[in-house]
């Protein structure tokens, strides 16, 4: 919901999908209800999807009039004033990654949200990471909102940043990785703890004194850490509407 608000995504399309892994059918579970006392076997795992903004990305290199495009950063763009709609892109994407506007589209409210142009009828469109905001040195929108900080975003060719932390510390997999497009996009198992601060560019082992509902203010600092001292990681209370993981304006968070 946050990349249709800040996206202006029309209605009845999605750019970002939240998939379920367990029954035949769409958010049902697999296994069975525990029955005479037993455990039971219910299980349901989630698989948020989108555009995976590959490094060899198919849908690039079918586009007859270059309308799909990889920026210098590795986002994988589409210019909408080229995009003449004959579809080779969704074909080519092994991830359906991409919605194609058959009707003229429609928004609630009908002005539009967010601040980014709504695309017309007779396009394709996908997820951008919110490449607006990313220019504007933020995160993108699903990034910031995500109540459970499950999402990381940042510089791949940085070893330093904190999603290149991640990579190279936990089990991570790529979509379809058989079919040779190298997704940007990890998706990372393992056992971690709870609560990455929005504000902190560190690994969560590197916090495990901050509350899973930190502000990031009870961060362990390095004099802290230098002179032996532990910090508070008390839970911090929640008033006057205050949203938990969301960072202020000045650092860098949600606008």
């Amino acid at each position: 919901m946050s990349c249709k608000q800040e996206n202006n995504v029309p209605m009845g399309q999605f750019w970002n999908r939240v998939l379920t892994e367990g029954g035949e059918k769409m958010d049902t579970p697999s296994g069975g209800y525990p029955e005479d006392g037993g455990s039971g076997s219910l299980d349901m795992q989630y698989q948020p999807t989108a555009c995976q903004h590959c490094e060899n990305a198919p849908c690039v290199k079918v586009c007859p009039v270059n309308a799909t495009y990889t920026r210098d950063d590795g986002i994988v763009e589409i210019d909408y004033d080229k995009c003449i709609g004959c579809r080779y892109c969704m074909a080519a994407c092994p991830y359906n990654a991409r919605v194609f506007n058959w009707d003229e589209p429609e928004h609630m409210p009908e002005g539009g949200t967010g601040d980014v142009e709504a695309r017309p009828q007779g396009v394709v469109e996908k997820c951008t990471f919110c490449s607006h905001r990313v220019d504007e040195g933020l995160d993108p929108a699903c990034v910031v909102n995500c109540p459970a900080d499950a999402r990381i975003f940042g510089d791949l060719d940085d070893e330093s940043s904190t999603v290149s932390k991640y990579i190279d510390t936990y089990e991570t997999d790529q979509l379809l990785e058989d079919r040779g497009t190298d997704p940007n996009t990890y998706y990372i198992s393992g056992e971690m703890s709870p609560g990455r601060p929005q504000t902190s560019d560190k690994m969560e082992s590197e916090l495990e004194d901050v509350s899973p509902w930190s502000d990031g203010d009870d961060v362990p600092s390095e004099e802290a850490d230098s002179t032996g001292a532990e910090s508070s990681g008390g839970s911090h209370s929640l008033s006057g509407g205050e949203i938990p993981y969301a960072t202020s304006a000045k650092s860098g968070g949600d606008d």
